[in-house]
């Protein structure tokens, strides 16, 4: 029977209930879930804190991550310090993986947590001390450079941000070859993909110091915008080299700079634009350096004696590019030539590029192609034409012509190539055929056929995996005179050569020539000989030898030994140095022989040589006779030598040695232009110790005082140990200098005390009036040299409590005094710093210097003087006299030794000076100096002469055409006021002044008025009563400075002469032209009017006219014309033709003869009614006709160089004559004159003998003459 239905209420009921227990089921899932959830957070939290904060859990942690690593990496440390959450030292780290290797002997981390989640790994700090990374060799295919690929990618693993990164010692190599030994790095980092920003890295390494800021982004576009420089590590006293480069833009637009001093100023541009395709940017190049010396990049190389200049060029689109350039070593010179290269898609290609080299030019031509790594391929031909090289003793160049061919690929090619040389009407050849790989290259043959001649040789040079080489060659007749020109000759033999160098740099090399002989150099030739080198136990090389050679008159034979022990035995019979060297003279004969451990051998000589002479060495006579043992005694060694000139020129050398190097007794002298030495000493061996004692020590020099050495001193060394007892070297004019010293433990100690600064006289450079200096005062100083750190620092000071110079000993004024002066110098390997101060007369002078041992070490500096004493002016021109006013400088000094820039300020106020000779005192002076910080200074200056003010402007520096460029400007400006000579100019002149170039003056003076009185300035100076003038004294001839002049010179209406009877005016214009090593030249005219008065006769100048075109100024053309009217007559006189040959016509109107139109115009009357005085009178009035003419012919001829010029007096022509003289000795004389009549010319000759005698002999067209004279000057 079936359950009844349920009603509604029921199902309802039973609805809710169920519904009830399911609420029920839920709270108590959800409880249940929340509290597992919380207990897994909770144990998660507490894993987490566990493997970060506690030791166990630091263990932990690292273990999983050395689970981690990838296959074949291995990470180990020795101890840990610290939790994971940092910071984390771990002692003892070493990771390796693929080849890299880095071990650290500490790495301390300090990460930031939170970071991490986002892929970011942050350290706070990161540490590591005493650490080497190892990398492998690349693996990568070689790959021609693309734009922009070729720029590294920024893909760290994970992104890694470093506030503080702190670096003490990594050691960077690949392999076993060290990269860097980084010895501090500071700075911060961070790298994420596609992004790096670098912040104020800094790196101390044996490479140099690098530092570098900035940001470079590969991700967007490769932007970058940073900066990083760089100093180069440089062995003393070279300044360091120095680098630095700015970098601004993106892979479509950016700008790079690079400068800096490699020594010289090196500047470089990079400028990309975007072009025509998105791919290929415009770009352009531009590099410029005066001084560049690549034996910068090696501290250890020497450095080169002239550095390079170069300048490049380069513009392109893509990878194509059009080059150009030249560079430059002392006479070496290349030319780069307009060339075309393509570089895309990795293949390159040359189409062509042309080289200037040798007086020729070398093209090269060809492509390589990196397209397939497995098969990279290259043909590349050059083809030289017209090179010329030319020796010092042969007259004819060779001439040659090549072509070669390089192609195949970098794992198999081939190079072969001929050239043709021609010297003079011979030819020769030369063709070699060669075959290589990425390591080594086979010389399969190398032919060069001369003229009757052939070399034929071949062999193997490899690089890898290490350097390795063999060579033989067979001669028959060769002449190698084609290829080193100043070595002619016909050779034949044999000549072989092997050699490799080990992993530690040493070699082994064997170099054998069994046999050689013919001729070389014109003489005949004879030789064998070999040479072996070898790596010796521990360090160096051991070396073993012979040689046997007869070549011309020479013959030497000589074996030798040099490793444990030194066995040399060479024999010269004679040996001639013509016949070995070019260049090269005299001869040296005898024998030689050391024998010996290898660092004290034995020493017998018996050498002689004379005439010796090797580039600028020379020696007229050496001699080195007597036997030297190392150890015991009786051993006696002499060297003497005569006419040394080896740096410093010596008259004589000697040096005695006896006994045994052990146990020395020495003596030594040397003379010649430097002075004389003089020393005598004993030196002994104690085991490990040398000492000695310096008995005496004579120093001469060429002029000055001498010194000598005060008592004996001794001395000693020991290995880098030097140490020296007080010694002092005493002056013949007071003072003292003493030095000791105790090297490398306490340093060097040298001090003076008492010096008179008179020691310096002698030194100073010679004044222009050749009188003597004359100092006051004295000096001391002390000066100190100690190691430093494996280097040396010094210290020098100078004091002197007052002192002056004065010019001359009965000078009553000092030029320049000055107390309390103290010098400081402080001296390292790469700098010296210096600094200066005093007190002045009323002010004070200080000064600091700082720079670097050559001419590219940067300097700084500083001036600073203030002083109402300026006397010291009178030293620049013997003509100003008692100089006043104030100076006030502020100077600073930049740039370097070899261009140096100046900055600050310096004035000059209140001045006023006179100046005797010329009647003019200078007052209301004012000139300014201002620098700018480019190195340019601005010169601004007036001072007032008389009514008027000449005002100077210009500049002073390196940076403009000139480094001085002056312009003088004023109006009425008084040029002189003396009884003689009065004027008035109106000066615009430029004058511009470059070290070793002349000196450049332009412009124009204009002359308003003047007043020349032509009799006064004929007088010149009397001579004072208590004179006595004894001989004709020549002054010493000077070399002038050179002149580049263009001045003209105008003159205006109110410019007068008076005297000697003429009273006139000049007018005009003259251009005076000079060039350097050139007469002077002229273009102008200049006018006279006046009047002249001569024996009571009027002569009016109606026409006076001087003229330039364009000859020397000495010798213008002369149109000059003078008359006087006597009654119904007029008379005059007509001077024509040039200065140097005047053409003088007297004439009259009504025309007479010469003769009555002389007595017209000189007497006023007709010449029959002349008296016999008044005959003998019209000589002396034609002298006084041309009075005038005879002032400008003397000023001509001292402008010139002659002693006489002008109208004298004759007895052998009976009368006045036209003539010029000079002394060609302070004794002999020599003049020629001719007659102002027409008479004839006259040669006179003077010599002067004793106590005012003196023999003059006349020759003339009319009569010779001969007569003694004597004067007497009261």
């Amino acid at each position: 029977m079936s359950a009844p239905a349920p009603t509604p209420q029921e199902r309802e009921a039973r609805i809710a209930e169920l519904r009830a227990r399911r609420r029920a089921r839920m709270r108590w899932l959800a409880l249940r879930g929340a509290l597992g959830v919380g207990l897994l957070a909770t144990a998660a939290a507490l894993l987490l804190v566990w493997l970060l904060t506690t030791v166990a859990g630091r263990d932990a942690l690292l273990a999983q991550i050395v689970a981690r690593l990838p296959a074949g990496a291995s990470l180990t440390w020795r101890a840990a310090e610290g939790p994971a959450s940092g910071p984390l030292t771990l002692r003892g780290v070493r990771f390796a993986h693929g080849g890299t290797e880095f071990v650290a002997e500490e790495v301390m981390l300090d990460p930031a947590l939170r970071p991490l989640l986002g892929r970011t790994l942050r350290l706070d700090a990161l540490r590591v001390r005493n650490a080497r990374l190892t990398l492998p060799e690349s693996e990568e295919p070689f790959e021609l450079p693309r734009w922009p690929e070729s720029l590294p990618a920024i893909e760290p693993p994970l992104s890694l941000q470093a506030d503080d990164v702190r670096i003490d010692g990594l050691r960077v190599y690949r392999l076993a070859r060290p990269l860097i030994a980084i010895r501090r790095l500071r700075g911060g980092l961070d790298a994420r993909r596609g992004r790096l920003h670098v912040e104020h890295l800094r790196i101390d390494s044996d490479r140099g110091r690098f530092a570098l800021h900035g940001d470079y982004v590969p991700a967007d576009d490769y932007r970058m915008d940073f900066v990083a420089t760089a100093v180069l590590p440089a062995a003393p006293p070279r300044t360091p080299p120095r680098l630095g480069m700015i970098a601004r833009g993106d892979a479509a637009r950016l700008d790079v700079g690079l400068g800096g001093a490699l020594p010289g100023p090196l500047r470089a541009t990079l400028t990309l634009r975007p072009g025509r395709a998105p791919d290929a940017p415009r770009w352009s190049l531009k590099a410029r350096t005066d001084a560049f010396d690549p034996a910068l990049f090696d501290p250890t190389a020497e450095p080169a004696p002239t550095p390079w200049r170069a300048r490049v060029s380069a513009q392109g689109e893509g990878g194509r590019a059009r080059v150009q350039g030249e560079a430059a070593q002392g006479e070496l010179a290349f030319v780069l030539h307009p060339s075309q290269l393509a570089l895309e898609r990795q293949r390159l290609d040359v189409a062509p590029l042309r080289l200037g080299v040798l007086g020729g030019e070398a093209t090269l031509r060809g492509w390589a192609d990196f397209r397939d790594p497995a098969r990279r391929r290259f043909r590349f031909a050059v083809n030289a034409r017209g090179l010329r090289w030319q020796g010092r003793e042969q007259p004819v160049a060779v001439v040659a012509d090549a072509d070669f061919g390089f192609a195949g690929t970098l794992e198999r090619w081939a190079a072969i190539g001929n050239a043709r040389l021609q010297r003079g009407r011979d030819r020769a050849s030369v063709r070699f055929d060669g075959r290589g790989d990425t390591a080594r290259v086979a010389l399969r043959s190398l032919r060069a056929d001369t003229r009757g001649g052939t070399l034929v040789g071949h062999g193997e040079l490899a690089w890898s995996p290490r350097l390795a080489w063999t060579f033989d060659a067979n001669l028959a007749g060769f002449d190698p005179g084609y290829f080193a020109p100043d070595w002619p000759g016909a050779l034949a033999g044999r000549v072989s050569t092997r050699g490799e160098r080990f992993d530690d740099g040493r070699l082994r090399v064997d170099a054998d020539v069994p046999e050689l002989r013919g001729r070389l150099r014109g003489r005949a030739l004879e030789a064998r000989g070999r040479l072996a080198m070898r790596p010796a136990k521990g360090a160096g090389h051991d070396y073993e030898g012979e040689l046997a050679l007869r070549m011309g008159d020479s013959r030497v034979d000589a074996r030798g030994l040099y490793a444990r022990t030194l066995d040399v035995d060479a024999r010269f019979s004679p040996l001639r140095l013509a016949d070995l060297l070019p260049q090269a003279g005299g001869e040296v004969r005898g024998t030689l022989r050391l024998q010996g451990a290898r660092d004290a051998p034995d020493v017998r000589a018996e050498l002689a040589g004379s005439a010796l002479a090797w580039n600028a060495w020379r020696a007229e006579r050496v001699q080195a006779r007597g036997h030297l043992p190392w150890r015991g005694d009786g051993g006696a060694l002499r060297v003497d030598a005569a006419g040394v000139r080896a740096g410093l020129p010596f008259e004589s050398l000697m040096l005695d040695a006896r006994g045994a190097v052990e146990n020395l007794r020495l003596s030594a002298e040397a003379q010649g232009e430097a002075g004389a030495l003089a020393l005598e000493g004993v030196l002994r061996r104690d085991r490990a110790r040398w000492q000695g004692t310096l008995g005496a020590l004579r120093l001469a020099p060429p002029k000055g005082a001498r010194w000598r050495l005060e008592a004996p001193a001794a001395f000693a060394w020991r290995g880098a140990g030097v140490s020296l007892a007080r010694a002092c070297l005493a002056s013949s004019a007071g003072g003292r200098v003493c030095a000791q010293a105790d090297w490398p433990r306490r340093g060097v100690d040298v001090e003076g005390a008492g010096l008179p600064l008179a020691l310096a006289e002698p030194w100073l450079p010679e004044r222009e009036d050749g009188g003597a200096w004359h100092l006051r005062g004295e000096a001391a100083f002390e000066a100190r040299l100690v190691p430093v750190r494996g280097g040396w620092r010094g210290e020098a000071r100078l004091t002197s409590n007052d002192g002056g110079v004065r010019l001359g000993e009965r000078a009553r004024r000092e030029l320049l005094a000055y107390r309390e002066l103290r010098l400081d110098v402080d001296a390292t390997p790469q700098r010296v710093q210096a600094t200066l101060a005093a007190a002045l007369d009323d002010g004070r002078i200080d000064a600091r210097l700082a720079t670097g041992w050559d001419a590219y070490a940067p300097l700084s500096g500083e001036v600073s003087a203030r002083t109402d004493a300026i006397t010291w002016i009178e030293l620049f021109s013997p003509d100003i006299v008692d100089p006043q006013g104030r100076l006030d400088a502020r100077l600073q000094l930049a740039g370097t030794p070899a261009q140096p820039r100046l900055g600050g300020f310096a004035r000059l106020s209140a001045f006023t000076a006179e100046l005797p000779a010329l009647g003019l005192v200078l007052r209301e002076g004012e000139v300014r100096l201002d620098a700018a910080p480019d190195g340019n200074a601005r010169i601004a200056g007036r001072v007032r002469s008389g009514e008027g003010v000449l005002r100077v402007d210009g500049t002073l520096g390196g940076q403009g055409e000139a480094p001085l460029q002056l312009e003088l400007r004023g109006e009425n400006v008084l040029l002189a006021d003396t009884r003689q000579v009065r004027a008035i100019a109106t000066p615009d002149v430029q004058v511009r002044y470059r070290p070793g170039e002349p000196l450049e003056v332009r412009g124009r003076v204009g002359v308003p008025s003047a007043r020349l009185d032509l009799e006064r300035l004929d007088e010149g100076v009397a001579t004072s009563p208590d004179v006595v003038v004894l001989d004709p004294v020549k002054p010493r001839a000077r070399a002038g400075a050179g002149l580049d002049l263009d001045l003209v010179l105008a003159l205006g209406e109110d410019v007068r002469m008076d005297g000697f009877g003429l009273e006139g005016e000049v007018t005009g214009e003259l251009r005076v032209r000079q060039r350097p090593g050139r007469e002077i030249v002229g273009h102008g005219r200049l006018e006279v009017d006046g009047r002249y008065t001569a024996y009571g006769q009027k002569l009016d100048i109606t026409r006076g006219v001087l003229v330039w075109s364009g000859g020397p100024v000495a010798d213008p053309l002369l149109d000059i014309r003078a008359e006087r009217e006597v009654g119904e007559v007029t008379a005059g006189i007509r001077v024509t033709g040039r200065a140097s040959a005047p053409q003088a016509e007297v004439w009259s109107d009504p025309a007479s003869s010469q003769s009555e139109a002389l007595a017209y115009l000189a007497l006023g009357r007709p010449l029959a009614s002349l008296t016999g005085e008044e005959g003998r009178q019209l000589d002396a009035a034609s002298a006084a006709l041309t009075a005038g003419g005879s002032l400008l012919a003397s000023q001509i001829g001292a402008r010139i160089g002659l002693d006489d010029a002008g109208v004298m007096q004759s007895r052998a022509l009976g009368g006045q004559v036209f003539g010029v003289g000079k002394y060609l000795s302070p004794k002999l004389y020599v003049g020629y004159g001719v007659s102002l009549l027409g008479t004839g010319q006259v040669l006179t000759l003077k010599y002067l003998l004793r106590r005012g005698f003196e023999i003059e002999i006349e020759s003339s067209t009319v009569e010779n003459r001969a007569s003694i004279n004597w004067r007497k000057e009261r």
